[in-house]
């Protein structure tokens, strides 16, 4: 309900507000309080009464015009006030505008100048609060993403198991407050340990969505120790159920045997992880192939089983990383991966990761990043 304040000896101010100017706001009815006096103004301004908009006589023996507001002693009086004046003293308007009135009026008040003015100022009170609670549910909900996203960062391994004879690290860098990218490592019992790297389409809160539930799947089917091939062909039946369209998942799932030393994974659309060893030596782990998870039923998926020497590494990774462009719109690309993976003598996977990441944000310099970056690295000691 909108609350206006008359600040003037004169009666007829007040009435003329209450008569002639309809509300504004959805029907309600225009409340006005009058002052006769500053210490009557005072009283109501000091007890904490709310008001929309202020009439002010500026030329009033009674009334000391705006410089009363000075005299404020609890609270900032942030609210739009009109001049009222009993002549076109120019001085005396003008000392008003510079005091901080938002417009004026001169009596004998003209109904359609008093009403036009009156409303054109409650219709900017109305606009600035309007603007205001939108800043602040746009605050509250970014605020709320920052959560989901520090929620989402956790929910992915900050420390790794312990695994004898290995050494495991992982990492990702949303493009956005929330990504799309995960990964994951887990045991699945005393020798065999679940790998997975994964990139959720798009990017934003959807993918961030998708990628909670891919990821949830995932780990579920897993852990219930099936093999590679028919832990993605699981889960893209499960995906494809949800008929959510354009969302889908490119994912690699291996289990890593840590006593025969060997890597036996399934690749859903990702790209093949690479191995090297500790004397730069760099190749790809092919095979294992199937499309994508969450678009085609039925989807028959491949394995494969290779070995892991010693001092040797798996480093998986999403697109992110490959296609992050410098300020030329030159991506980092496959070559520069490999020329980083194979120069770098490397007996410490967190090093690995943090080599990788050194090389992608050298590349980028200042440029925008553009989409999640994700890598993981599993290192037979």
């Amino acid at each position: 309900m909108p609350h206006a304040l008359i600040i003037d000896s004169d009666p007829e101010t007040g009435q003329t507000l209450r008569d002639h100017v309809p509300s504004i706001y959805d029907g309600a009815p225009l409340t006005v309080s009058v002052a006769r006096s500053d210490d009557e103004a005072l009283a109501l301004i000091n007890e904490g009464t709310e008001f929309d908009i202020a009439l002010v006589a500026i030329d009033s023996p009674a009334i000391s015009g705006m410089s009363l507001f000075a005299r404020i002693q609890e609270r900032a009086f942030r609210v739009p006030r009109i001049a009222v004046a009993t002549n076109t003293d120019l001085r005396g308007i003008r000392k008003a505008m510079n005091e901080g009135a938002t417009d004026f009026l001169v009596k004998p008040l003209l109904v359609d100048d008093f009403k036009s003015t009156v409303e054109r100022v409650l219709a900017d009170v109305e606009r600035r609060r309007r603007n205001w609670r939108e800043r602040s549910e746009y605050s509250a909900l970014m605020r709320e993403i920052d959560i989901a996203g520090d929620i989402q960062q956790r929910i992915l391994p900050q420390e790794f198991p312990g695994i004898e004879g290995y050494a495991v690290h992982g990492s990702t860098t949303p493009a956005k407050t929330m990504g799309g990218d995960f990964y994951d490592v887990f045991m699945l019992d005393d020798e065999r340990v679940g790998v997975v790297m994964a990139d959720v389409s798009g990017k934003g809160i959807p993918a961030a969505f998708y990628m909670a539930v891919s990821r949830t799947l995932l780990r579920s089917v897993a852990m219930s120790g099936v093999a590679p091939e028919m832990c993605l062909g699981q889960v893209n039946e499960l995906l494809c159920e949800y008929h959510i369209p354009g969302m889908f998942v490119s994912a690699l799932y291996g289990v890593l045997n840590t006593k025969a030393h060997t890597f036996t994974f399934a690749n859903a659309g990702h790209h093949p992880p690479y191995k090297c060893n500790i004397a730069g030596k760099l190749s790809t782990y092919e095979g294992g192939e199937g499309s994508v998870l969450g678009i085609i039923p039925e989807m028959i998926f491949g394995q494969e089983t290779v070995e892991l020497g010693p001092e040797e590494f798996i480093y998986m990774y999403t697109d992110g990383v490959t296609e992050a462009f410098n300020d030329d719109r030159e991506q980092f690309s496959e070559e520069r991966l490999e020329t980083c993976l194979s120069k770098g003598k490397f007996r410490d996977a967190r090093k690995i990761v943090e080599a990788v990441e050194s090389a992608v944000a050298r590349h980028a310099g200042d440029a925008q990043q553009s989409d999640d970056i994700t890598s993981l690295v599993v290192r037979r000691n």
